[in-house]
This record gives C-alpha cells, sequence and structure tokens, in this order.
C-alpha cells in the first residue's frame, strides 16, 4: 500500500467522521478557541470599567437586606437610586413574573380571607393599601429601564413579551434561528412601564461552558431582542431601531450563514444561530456594586453622590451574584461567572467594536488548507527523507499558530484543531505505512536472496533496498565458476549417503568463502557453484573480490580433500569479467535471479581449460587488468587461448599466493615467460631451466614440454 493512498484514506475517514458525528470535533475546536483566548486574554480596559456597572445582588446584600425574592418597593428603592444618579441605561437581569406576596394589599386580602381580620388605614383614611408591583411599575415608568425576561422551548400560551425596535429585512431570514415557543415574562403592568425589555436567555454549548451570546433569539416565528441589544439600543443618545439582516452563502443554495445586526452607525455580524462570540476578559476587575451598598445610599447624601459619580452617564446592569440564586455560569476563564457579568461583557465588546467573526467559509479553507497540507506531508513521507516532512509538519505549525493569533487579534476566529491535528495524523499514518511496505519489502529480499548471498549483504538490502534493481540491467561484473575434479567416478563408487553427505559438506564450504567475499550464488549444478559479483548491489571491486575468493575457494578445497578419504574436493575454478544482462528471468509462476552472457561462458570455459594447464584456477586478463595490484596475491601469465567461438586469443592468468620459498621460482618464471613473448633466442633454454628449478611448478611444466614438442607461439591452440 502507498503510504500517501494510505495517509489520504486516514483522512478522509476523520473528515466523514467529522460530518457524520461532529460533536466530538466541535468540542476540539471549542478547546481550541478557549486555549486561544487564555492565552491571547486581554486585560479590562478602563474604557471598559467605567462604561458598565454591575450593581450585584450578592451574598453580602442577602444577609443585610434578606432572602430572595426582596419586596417589590425596596426592587424600586434600589431602582429609583439608580435612576436618580443619572444612569444611561438601566438593565435587569432578573424577572418579576409572579405578583409580590409581600405587598401590603396582598397580605391584607389574605389575612381577611381566612382570618376574618380587617386591616384599616391607622390614620383613618381610606382607599385601598399600597401595592409593592404598582411601585415597581411607576419606578420603571420614570424611564431607562429594560426589563428581561426568558424563554422556553415548550410553549406556555405566555404569549410574546413586549420588545421593540428589532425590524428584519425578508420574512424567510429568521430560518436559521433557534426556535422558543414560550415566554417567561413580567407582570403586565412592569411590561408596559418598562422602556424596553430584553431576553436575558444565555445557553451553553455541548459541554455547559458560555462562549456565546444570543443576542437576536426567535418567538413565534418572530424576532427577539436580548436584554444586551435593548440595553444597548437604549443607552445610544437618540434610539432608532435594529435592522436585522440575513447573510446567505455564495454557493447554488443561498442558505442563510449568518445575520448582520446595523442600529446607530454600528454593524454587529452574528453567527447563524443569531449569536455573537464573546471575548472574554482574563484580568482586572470588573466596576462592580454592592446592592446593599446602593440601598444604603439612599438616606445618606454623601454616599449617594459618590455613587452617582460613579453611576452617572453609564450603563448600569442590576443582577444577581448570590449562591444561592444559582446564577452562575461556566466560561473558558471561570467555572462559576455571575450570568450578569457575562451580559456585561457583551455590551462592553459592542461597546468597543471588539467584534469576534467566525466566516462561514473558515471550515471550508481549513479543511482545505488541512488536507493540502496533510498530502504534502504524507508524499513528502513517501519520496524523501523524514527530515523534510518533519520541517514541513514544523512550518505548518508555526504558520497555524501565527495565523491563528494574528487572526484573533483582528477579531477572526480561525480552527486550529483540525490544521494543528490532521497532518501530524498523515504523517505518522504515512510513515507507519513506510515502515511497514519497507519491512514487507524487506522480508521479501531476505526471503528472495538468502539462498543468493550472505546473511550481511540480505541485511545490507533490507536496510537500503533502493540500491537493488530488479527488472533487468547491463552491468560489468565478474564471474567465477568451479567444478570437482573426478566427481563422476565419486558418485560411482560412493554410497548415496556417503555422496549426499561429502557433497552437502563441500558446498556449504564453497558457498561460505563466496559469501564471505560478497558474491551471489546464481546457481549450484550438481558439484558446480556459480558465483558472480556486483549485482545485485555495486561493488566497484569485484574483480579483486572474485579473485580473493577464488584462492580461499582453492585453499578450502585442498584441505578438503586432504580430511576426505577418497581425496574428494579438489577444484578447478574459472575467472572472468565483463559485460552481462542480470536481472529476474522467468515466467509468471517461477522467477529466477541471474545473469546472461558471454562473459559467463568465458568463466565455464576458463574452469574447464584448467586440466590442459595442471592448474587450479584460471584468470582472463579481463579481470587480471581490474583487479589491479592487491597484496597477497600473484598472477602468473599462461598464455593466450583461442576459445571456442572466439576469432581473437584470450590471454590466460593463474593467480598464486606468493611467499619467501616460491618468490625466486616465480621471478625466473616471468621472466622466461616474457622472453617467449619477446622471442629471444635462448627463452626455451630459460623456460626449461625454470621447470628443472621446480619439475612440480605446472605452468613451466607446460610450457617445457609445448616447447620440447616444436611449439613455441604464446598464442595456444583452440580450446573445445
Amino acid at each position: 500500500m502507498s503510504p500517501v493512498l494510505a495517509a489520504l484514506a486516514v483522512t478522509f475517514a476523520v473528515l466523514g467522521a467529522r460530518a457524520a458525528y461532529p460533536t466530538p470535533f466541535l468540542r476540539l475546536q471549542a478547546l481550541a478557541f478557549d486555549t486561544l483566548q487564555r492565552g491571547a486574554g486581554r486585560l479590562l480596559s478602563d474604557g471598559g470599567r467605567d462604561d458598565v456597572v454591575v450593581i450585584d445582588i450578592d451574598d453580602a446584600s442577602l444577609a443585610q437586606i434578606g432572602q430572595w425574592p426582596w419586596p417589590r418597593d425596596t426592587v424600586a428603592g434600589l431602582i429609583e437610586i439608580l435612576q436618580d444618579s443619572d444612569a444611561r441605561a438601566i438593565g435587569l437581569d432578573i424577572v418579576f413574573s409572579e405578583a409580590d406576596r409581600t405587598s401590603p394589599r396582598r397580605l391584607a386580602a389574605d389575612w381577611t380571607s381566612r382570618l376574618g381580620l380587617a386591616v384599616v388605614w391607622s390614620d383613618g383614611a381610606t382607599g385601598p393599601l399600597p401595592d409593592n408591583d404598582d411601585v415597581l411599575a411607576r419606578v420603571f415608568a420614570r424611564g431607562r429601564v429594560v426589563a428581561g425576561f426568558g424563554l422556553i422551548r415548550d410553549p406556555n400560551g405566555a404569549g410574546r413579551p413586549k420588545a421593540g425596535g428589532l425590524l428584519r429585512q425578508d420574512a424567510a431570514q429568521l430560518e436559521a434561528l433557534p426556535p422558543y415557543r414560550g415566554a417567561i415574562r413580567n407582570l403586565p403592568a412592569l411590561e408596559q412601564a418598562a422602556a424596553d425589555q430584553g431576553s436575558f436567555m444565555v445557553a451553553g454549548e455541548t459541554d455547559e461552558i458560555i462562549r456565546r451570546m444570543p443576542l437576536v433569539l426567535k418567538l413565534e416565528d418572530a424576532p427577539i431582542p436580548s436584554l444586551v441589544l435593548s440595553v444597548l439600543r437604549l443607552a445610544h443618545a437618540q434610539p432608532t431601531a435594529v435592522l436585522l439582516r440575513g447573510v446567505r452563502s455564495t454557493g447554488m443554495t443561498g442558505a442563510i450563514v449568518g445575520y448582520d445586526l446595523e442600529f446607530a452607525g454600528r454593524r454587529i455580524p452574528l453567527e447563524v444561530d443569531g449569536s455573537m462570540r464573546l471575548r472574554f476578559s482574563e484580568r482586572g476587575e470588573r466596576s462592580t456594586v454592592s446592592a446593599a451598598q446602593v440601598l444604603a445610599a439612599r438616606h445618606d447624601p454623601e454616599k449617594r453622590e459618590a455613587l452617582r459619580q460613579r453611576i452617572a452617564g453609564r450603563i448600569v446592569l442590576v443582577g444577581a451574584s448570590a449562591l444561592g440564586l444559582v446564577d452562575r455560569r461556566a466560561t473558558p476563564f471561570d467555572g462559576f461567572e455571575p450570568g450578569v457579568n457575562i451580559h456585561a461583557g457583551a455590551i462592553e465588546q459592542i461597546m468597543r467594536g471588539d467584534i469576534l467573526v467566525r466566516p462561514y467559509w473558515a471550515g471550508s479553507v481549513e479543511t482545505f488548507l488541512a488536507v493540502a497540507v496533510a498530502v504534502a506531508a504524507a508524499t513528502l513521507v513517501a519520496v524523501t527523507r523524514l527530515r523534510w516532512p518533519v520541517g514541513l509538519l514544523a512550518a505548518a505549525f508555526a504558520a497555524t499558530v501565527g495565523l491563528v493569533w494574528t487572526g484573533y487579534r483582528c477579531g477572526v476566529l480561525i480552527d486550529a484543531s483540525l490544521l494543528l491535528g490532521l497532518p501530524p495524523l498523515a504523517f505518522v499514518i504515512a510513515a507507519l505505512t513506510r515502515h511497514y511496505v519497507a519491512e514487507r519489502e524487506a522480508r521479501a529480499l531476505r526471503t528472495a536472496f538468502k539462498q543468493y548471498l550472505s546473511p550481511a549483504l540480505v541485511e545490507t538490502l533490507a536496510r537500503d533496498p533502493s540500491g537493488l534493481r530488479l527488472g533487468g540491467e547491463e552491468r560489468e561484473m565478474t564471474f567465477l565458476f568451479t567444478d570437482v575434479e573426478g566427481f563422476t567416478s565419486f558418485t560411482e563408487r560412493s554410497e548415496p549417503s556417503e555422496l549426499v553427505g561429502a557433497l552437502n559438506a563441500y558446498l556449504d564450504g564453497v558457498c561460505a568463502v563466496a559469501f564471505r567475499h560478497g558474491g551471489t550464488i546464481d546457481k549450484i549444478v550438481g558439484d558446480a557453484v556459480h558465483v558472480m559479483f556486483n549485482a545485485p548491489l555495486d561493488q566497484p571491486d569485484h574483480a579483486s573480490r572474485a579473485v580473493a575468493c577464488a584462492l580461499e575457494i582453492d585453499a578450502f578445497a585442498r584441505g578438503f580433500a586432504a580430511q576426505h578419504p577418497s581425496g574428494f574436493g579438489v577444484t578447478r575454478i574459472g575467472v572472468n569479467t565483463g559485460p552481462a544482462v542480470v536481472g529476474n528471468f522467468g515466467g509468471a509462476r517461477r522467477f529466477d535471479y541471474t545473469a546472461h552472457g558471454d562473459a559467463i561462458n568465458t568463466a565455464a570455459r576458463l574452469e574447464a581449460i584448467n586440466k590442459r594447464f595442471g592448474t587450479s584456477i584460471c584468470v582472463s586478463q579481463a579481470t587480471v587488468e581490474r583487479t589491479g595490484e592487491v597484496t597477497g596475491m600473484r598472477f602468473r601469465a599462461v598464455g593466450g587461448i583461442i576459445l571456442e567461438g572466439k576469432a581473437a586469443a584470450t590471454e590466460i592468468y593463474t593467480v598464486v599466493v606468493p611467499t619467501a620459498a616460491n618468490t625466486a621460482h616465480f621471478d625466473r618464471y616471468d621472466a622466461a615467460f616474457e622472453a617467449l613473448a619477446r622471442r629471444d633466442p635462448d627463452a626455451s633454454d630459460q623456460m626449461r631451466r625454470v621447470h628443472a628449478d621446480d619439475p612440480q611448478d605446472p605452468l613451466a611444466a607446460f610450457h617445457a614440454g609445448r616447447l620440447d614438442a616444436g611449439d613455441s607461439d604464446l598464442v595456444l591452440n583452440r580450446a573445445a
């Protein structure tokens, strides 16, 4: 299997899983965005603290004023103080959906019906007793109050709350907003008295972490503004309508992919669900005043003035952080952030123009880039060393981090999860596949060549098969042929078990010698062994390897014959160098890695011609020329011989191991042979004297006998 195809298969499998089961991938994306926010978190600016003030119904307020809900006249007093302090707009992250049970009017009616008690004014006045909800409504009517309400998924027959100022461009553009079918509304009197209303709904994602603020919601197919949006509209010097425009994709479907809110010269891009992505502040204290402090300033002019200086001209949000009121939400920075602070942060973000946008096309571009880098990394794994794909991944990582960071600073969210996850995954899959393929090829090489090559050479091929070319090629090679003298007669007089044992031991020794010199066993035919050098791997010194191998085989064969009772093992060897075609030859069912060419036939004939000269090794001049001067071996010229099928004579040599005892004799032989080549008058006598010095020298004996027969030509008779 190709590493690239394996990486592509896994890549598209991940993309398919991402499309079919998006939740885990969305959580991974959210984790990437959270990490980005933490890494690039900003301080709350001074402007941010001054623009929005939170009036906090905290645990200290509950301890001083009493448990929640407070009497509505107490809440009215709180709001009245904020109005008198010239708050720019007052948003209530609270809903008053039921009548105040602590109102004097309700208590009097209850006492009369249950206990038969009559409640009258102590000063004899007439008229109904006060109603706290009416008191709160009158305070609302003084202006600048935005009441909050809740939305629910199931219908409850409550109808649509009063909320104005939101216009839409066309009826179809709400199709992508998540629908709500019920509402938790304020009392009718409070709705009518409030300057505006807005939904305070904030929903966490699948992990319950708040990352977005819904600015537009849908109730009964009508757009509903959020508390944040209504407060911002009211806080503007000249409250204007908010225009909601649908943003459609440029593709064939033209589907809604987001929304734009436009009011008072501002443009707020929204997600397809009508929400705005929040940019949380990491450090700094938000401008917060305890509700108890506000109420304490009611009858203290000095405190009231200090409060007015802090609130005048600013947006005020009233909400709860007390633990018992259960209005704390998880954010990327805080697991227990008061909900009112999240609303305040969204208002600050819009007022600063610090909007985070994730374009609808970002996912497609990220996927394309991730796949492109993954394919590039896998391709480099397949065709180059690993340092190149690793370098590509490092560069892609740095570029992705830089792009994501820069985009975040510019208000554009880029999802790094796919860009940082998919290319390394493709790299790992491609690398593992490459390793698997290499191991499989190595096993195949070991299986295919263990009968031809030495174990060390097989391991070299397995580690780096690039040096192997099996398809067939012409190259210069050196061939070595061996044959055992008298093998036919030995087989005739030997028992089968003796023959098999002796032959196997002999062949094992010869093959071991060939392997030690880097030879490739081409064939074993009976007692004959065919060895080739410079294939399948390059061996620049193939000629000297073959000659050294011939000398060691000769020494092994003599020792083997000396130990065998029948003298079996004496070996003739022929060595030749020349061009040949080497590769896999055969059919679909069986192939053989071998070589073909005239150089092979010449080596075989050189092996056979040893019988004529009485030598054990015959080497061609081509091999001698490529061997050069090698310590521990000496070539002795034999002469030229015209082999069958050849027009020109082939110069032949034998090779011996020089010693102190034979060096002088070999020198005299070489001098006599050179004299014969020059046709010196006394050359024949000189060669006869060399033979007389050492009658056991087969070459000197051959030439002396030939000269005695009247043959002085160094080009010998044609050989069969």
